[in-house]
């Protein structure tokens, strides 16, 4: 009797503080998680948005793909998990062991048939993890870039820091040869100067020649105009007069073209 009551106390002790429920019915589902689960063990709890409704009941590497865990669980039978619901790895606290959290279903969603696979979420560590990671291979490549870019520095650097040394050292020369030459320079300069003062000069005295000249040639013009100028007037009235002739026989021959041919001879005109 005493052996009895013991066991009975104990079984009312594991119900009422270990949570088991013999009696309570439960759904199974599935879910398999692309990533390490390492601090998920069964037993772990189940919770939906925060609260929980299940445990994990056993933790394997998946069949299909051996780099994935599948992870079987079990909630309370009416549990509402929907086809858009997700299964996150959350921590339980400091200690490093983990618990699976159902979140992100929505009522417009179908209900999720028990046995099927739920599908896993990323949870926020998770995301910073691969955050990081992003950062990290973005940092790589961005340090490869700045060494070849370095590099090309480098290698146009140098051609650039030889040209300038082929340069200095060129005006160096210039500058040598411009002193040593200083003087026959200069006395180049002063040549040319003098030839050409000497041109200006030159010019400067024929175009005056030239000016003169023509001076005294107008002046000749005019003397021989005075003094022909009444032969020279003759001349002018005696053109005019032939070529006032002119247009009068031509407009008789236009009028009466015979008289070419029986035209009587005319008289010898006069010049006055």
């Amino acid at each position: 009797m005493f052996t009895t009551v013991t066991l009975g106390l104990l079984g009312i002790v594991l119900v009422v503080f270990g949570g088991l429920s013999f009696w309570e019915k439960s759904d199974h589902y599935r879910i398999v998680f692309a990533t390490s689960v390492i601090g998920l063990e069964p037993g772990a709890q189940v919770y939906l948005n925060g609260i929980k409704v299940g445990t994990v009941d056993e933790v394997g590497v998946a069949a299909a793909d051996i780099r994935k865990v599948a992870v079987a669980i079990k909630v309370k039978r009416g549990t509402p998990i929907h086809t858009d619901t997700h299964a996150i790895l959350q921590l339980a606290g400091i200690t490093g062991l983990k618990v699976i959290d159902l979140r992100d279903g929505t009522s417009a969603a179908a209900t999720l048939p028990p046995g099927a696979e739920i599908t896993a979420g990323t949870a926020a560590l998770d995301k910073l993890e691969l955050q990081a990671q992003s950062i990290v291979d973005q940092s790589a490549a961005l340090m490869k870039r700045a060494n070849l870019v370095t590099e090309n520095l480098i290698a146009i650097t140098e051609p650039a820091k030889l040209a300038a040394t082929n340069l200095a050292a060129m005006s160096g020369s210039l500058k040598a040869m411009v002193d040593e030459n200083r003087a026959a320079l200069r006395e180049s300069l002063v040549a040319i100067r003098r030839t050409v003062t000497g041109a200006s000069d030159l010019l400067d005295g024929q175009v005056a020649q030239l000016v003169g000249n023509a001076g005294d040639v107008v002046s000749e013009l005019r003397k021989l105009l005075a003094n022909n100028e009444a032969p020279l007037r003759a001349a002018v009235f005696d053109l005019r007069q032939a070529s006032r002739s002119f247009k009068e026989l031509a407009r008789d021959l236009r009028q009466k073209p015979s008289r070419l041919l029986f035209s009587s001879t005319l008289s010898e005109r006069q010049l006055p």
